[in-house]
């Protein structure tokens, strides 16, 4: 028999799931003026995509990253995530 494992290296997957969840916020921010629930839910979401983005940092640091297309995603991930704390505070 042959052992074969696979090791579950970072892809642009990782970093899909909390662009997903930013996308709203960004959305809504492009379109109309936020009113405050929306700016409480948007508080929500932005952290709940930094939880995710730590998260995909475990995968980074643990089991690394083979494609040069991850961390593209990885920096466009990042930059939506500082433009809307940027957007948050600034309300």
């Amino acid at each position: 028999m042959t052992d074969t494992t696979t090791t579950r290296t970072a892809t642009e997957g990782t970093w899909a799931l909390p662009l997903a969840v930013l996308a709203p916020l960004a959305l809504v921010r492009l379109l109309t003026e936020p009113t405050t629930p929306w700016l409480v839910l948007s508080w929500i979401l932005w952290s709940v995509s930094a939880l995710l983005i730590a998260a995909g940092w475990t995968t980074v640091l643990r089991k690394g990253t083979r494609e040069n297309a991850a961390w593209g995603m990885c920096a466009v991930v990042h930059a939506v995530l500082a433009w809307q704390l940027i957007s948050l505070v600034g309300e």
